[in-house]
């Protein structure tokens, strides 16, 4: 008798052409960013020590993660390659944390003052997303591990929601006298939309749903 197949969820065309342009996203900025890296003028006060081993260090960890993630939230991978999808997450959250932490002494030192409290929160709530989403896995709460290790990716893809703001910054934050006023708004803005978006997708949105479409039905008996 043949043993019936596993059903496997369709996947929506949205989500290919997401990860599409998120990849492609990634490796344009990422190439972009090569020379900036490596520059000696980096920022004010630059050395050897923490050009190379800091800012290096960090886009060296941090860029796995973002070609990890669209394997770890593949469909059907956990189920059909469950060994693949648990060493890729440890990498994945493994270097979360790693990277997360570079960022703390990178955003808390950044030559500019007003930048310096948003970089060190968006770099110590990634850590704290990694963590749990790694506790929950350990714990086999795996409801809570892919809500978490979602909150994670969108924090580590600061990497290019802050190089797109800032491709538009100009035109976008002209209103604002400054350019130190721009930059300090465009950290805070890294920090902000991925967790409001990644929060009204995860909870509110369907919190909301739910409220008004009760409220709906009542209504209309």
């Amino acid at each position: 008798m043949a043993t019936a197949s596993r059903r496997v969820t369709p996947v929506h065309l949205l989500w290919y052409i997401f990860w599409a342009a998120f990849l492609a996203t990634s490796v344009y900025f990422l190439l972009d960013s090569v020379g900036d890296v490596l520059s000696p003028d980096l920022q004010d006060g630059s050395t050897t020590w923490n050009r190379i081993v800091w800012y290096v260090g960090h886009a060296v960890i941090a860029s796995p993660i973002l070609l990890i993630a669209p394997l770890q939230f593949m469909p059907g991978l956990r189920q059909s390659r469950p060994q693949v999808h648990r060493w890729l997450g440890r990498v994945f959250l493994g270097g979360c944390i790693i990277a997360g932490l570079l960022g703390v002494y990178l955003g808390s030192t950044l030559y500019l003052p007003g930048s310096r409290v948003p970089l060190t929160l968006l770099a110590s709530t990634w850590i704290f997303f990694a963590a749990v989403a790694w506790q929950a896995a350990r714990r086999r709460d795996f409801v809570n591990h892919r809500k978490f290790a979602i909150r994670a990716f969108a924090l580590g893809a600061a990497f290019v929601w802050v190089r797109i703001i800032n491709k538009v910054q100009d035109d976008v934050l002209a209103f604002m006298p400054t350019e130190d006023l721009q930059e300090t708004t465009k950290e805070w803005l890294t920090l902000l939309l991925p967790i409001l978006v990644t929060e009204m997708w995860l909870t509110w949105g369907p919190t909301a749903k739910k409220l008004f479409t009760r409220r709906t039905m009542r209504e209309s008996d």
